[in-house]
């Protein structure tokens, strides 16, 4: 009875087995995995794009089942239910990429989050991002002196999978460069704008940038191409520079002709346009945050010049957001805050998060880097402290509805 019981198992296992592998591979070949394809896909991703950058390690079979566009899309899809907070700082040569959930829930408010080193880049000389996050990449500019002269090299990291790409240098015998990231929606492209500019007249505060090149990635070789612009030389400030990629729209503010502007670069058909801001804005050549708000360009800013940066002791803000860039409509939102925002050491906006929530953070070397959650609807406060970013100083950057992508970057070829 003994023995009969044990062949019935055997038999068992072996059906079990035969039934449950799948009739091809991604190769084409008869597949070895012992579970469907789908399942595989389902499993793999809800892990974080760190552990799947991991599993690729494993074998090739992993590797191409990882790397496949079908598995690389439904992990995309399913990080956009699970939107991050992404820090990013360089300290000591090295330029780090941190991140933590963003909170979702309104009524959940955790004190201490412990957030996740992604990256750890080593680069001489500057690093300076311009643009925040888009569709899981990030574009850092890389300036060294070499021989005497600036050499200018972008480099397209993905903080996801630790991976990163140098891009060709610049082609420009000016100086300073200024280069955003773009995503266009419709062609599925990636394209990165730079803007040449000579040394600033006025310290390192502004720079005017007049030469435009852009670079599509994944496209054959990369290679940099100028393009016309219709726009005349534009100055950019320095510390607030950032642009935002929206629907294939790259946005960042500049002073036209003494005139402060919003300019759009159409990623697809790689167009600028000049949009106009408000009488009653404040100038965003101080204190201003582009952000996405429900899908279109929204601007942050105090109402007080005078207390800038954001603090305990700011009393309202406004939120302008464009509603017709054709026609230059702005629509204005005021908000005062709450008394809780008094015990708020505050330092700068983030952004606008989908739930309705504006981010703003704050590290300084007296105090645990936090980063507090203010409620549009109901004006509420939540504070959260994160640990886990010693190594960083206080000139970081933070970025809200970072989207986790395990693309390769082999499908950008050099």
């Amino acid at each position: 009875m003994k023995k009969r019981r044990q062949r019935v198992s055997e038999d068992d296992v072996t059906i079990s087995r035969h039934n449950a592998r799948p009739q091809t591979s991604f190769n084409g070949e008869e597949n070895a995995l012992p579970i469907p394809v789908d399942l595989v896909f389902e499993m793999f991703s809800r892990l974080p794009a760190k552990y799947v950058a991991i599993c690729r390690c494993v074998s090739k079979l992993w590797a191409s089942a990882l790397g496949c566009a079908d598995f690389t899309e439904l992990f995309f899809t399913r990080s956009l239910d699970r939107p991050q907070l992404l820090f990013a700082g360089k300290n000591r040569g090295v330029f780090s990429f941190f991140s933590s959930p963003q909170l979702q829930n309104p009524d959940v408010n955790p004190s201490t989050v412990v957030v996740t080193p992604l990256m750890h880049l080593p680069l001489d000389g500057i690093c300076e991002m311009y643009s925040g996050p888009v569709h899981g990449l990030v574009c850092l500019i890389n300036k060294r002196i070499i021989n005497e002269k600036t050499e200018t090299v972008p480099v397209i990291c993905n903080p996801s999978t630790g991976q990163f790409l140098p891009l060709p240098k610049v082609k420009t015998e000016r100086v300073n460069v200024i280069s955003y990231l773009g995503y266009d929606p419709v062609g599925i492209q990636f394209k990165v704008l730079a803007m040449t500019c000579p040394n600033p007249k006025y310290g390192n505060l502004r720079r005017i940038c007049g030469e435009h090149q852009v670079l599509t990635l994944g496209c054959g070789k990369l290679s940099w191409r100028m393009i016309d612009s219709s726009v005349p030389p534009q100055l950019i400030y320095k510390d607030f520079e950032t642009g935002i990629c929206i629907n294939g729209g790259l946005y960042y503010p500049a002073s036209v002709d003494g005139v402060l502007k919003v300019i759009c670069f159409d990623v697809r058909s790689e167009k600028f346009t000049v949009i106009n801001l408000d009488k009653g804005m404040v100038s965003l050549n101080l204190c201003g945050t582009l952000v996405n708000y429900k899908g279109k360009l929204g601007a942050l800013d105090v109402s007080d010049i005078e207390l800038r940066p954001v603090t305990g002791h700011t009393k309202c803000f406004q939120l302008w957001v464009l509603i017709d860039a054709e026609k230059h409509e702005w629509l204005k939102y005021s908000y005062v805050l709450p008394p809780l925002w008094k015990n708020v050491v505050g330092k700068a906006f983030v952004g606008v998060t989908g739930t309705n929530e504006i981010v703003l953070s704050t590290k300084y070397s007296f105090a645990p880097f936090r980063v507090f959650y203010y409620n549009l609807e109901n004006q509420t406060v939540r504070k959260v402290e994160m640990q886990g970013m010693d190594i960083i100083n206080n000139d970081f950057q933070s970025f809200v509805d970072h989207v986790e992508d395990v693309k390769l970057m082999e499908m950008f070829p050099t």
